[in-house]
């Protein structure tokens, strides 16, 4: 295949993985605590590939792959809005709530929580929310969420207290599907003092669709343009045969 294919065929790869974060971007507007994916890209010179054991010159004359780089999360604050939600709460700050999952530790702005068979606070999915004394357990009566995080049982005891925690480098977090992050294993959580966390309230994903929807429409766009490129290349190959031959 010519190298002028290879850069084309590269291109709409890029711009396919592109379109599928904005795609999952636009089917979780409505996901509570959802952060937006994006993409970024860089450039790898086919000097460089050929380098790597080929014994070409470096610095030699070469075409320019585009290459898709892990994607980023935005992690601003989404809109909050109020639900009135006994067990609903919003972080007013930084940090994240702490979840305990089967895959281990997992974090989230996502505060719609409620209250398992077994007395445990869980997130929508089950999931056992940590409190800053371990796993929250309430079985008196209906439960409710206070300011700052306290978690009160019918009898009015406070049970325990929402676990809120950041990282050093928050952009390390890596989305892990349904509204949960994950940290790399050697990152450590650290609690945040005094968390400021609103009850009654939710925080909504940051997706803004116009946003997502545009983007669309350039990647149709920015698609169509590598398959021209490519059909271009094609052609000329072509041409090419049909003179020598």
């Amino acid at each position: 295949m010519a190298s002028g294919m290879w850069v084309g065929l590269a291109g709409a790869l890029a711009r396919v993985r592109e379109l599928d974060v904005v795609a999952n971007n636009l089917a979780n507007a409505d996901t509570d605590g959802f952060k937006t994916g994006r993409v970024s890209f860089a450039t790898l010179l086919e000097t460089g590939i050929r380098d790597v054991g080929a014994g070409h010159a470096r610095g030699a004359a070469g075409r320019v792959f585009p290459t898709v780089a892990p994607t980023a999360l935005d992690l601003a604050r989404g809109p909050v809005a109020t639900t009135g939600g006994a067990l609903d709460a919003a972080i007013d700050g930084d940090g994240f709530f702490a979840i305990e999952t089967p895959a281990g530790p997992r974090y989230t702005r996502a505060g719609a929580f409620a209250i398992g068979t077994d007395g445990t606070l869980v997130t929508a999915a089950g999931h056992p929310v940590r409190g800053e004394a371990g796993p929250i357990v309430a079985d008196q009566g209906p439960v409710s969420i206070r300011g700052g995080g306290a978690v009160v049982d019918g009898t009015g005891a406070v049970v325990g207290r929402l676990q809120v925690v950041t990282f050093d480098d928050p952009a390390a977090l890596a989305a892990d599907g349904a509204g949960l992050l994950r940290a790399a294993p050697d990152a450590a959580a650290i609690p945040v003092e005094d968390p400021q966390v609103a009850p009654g309230a939710l925080e909504r994903s940051n997706v803004r669709p116009a946003e997502q929807l545009a983007s669309l429409v350039f990647l149709q766009r920015a698609f169509e343009i590598s398959l021209r490129a490519m059909q271009a290349d094609d052609q000329a190959t072509g041409r090419l045969i049909q003179e020598m031959s």
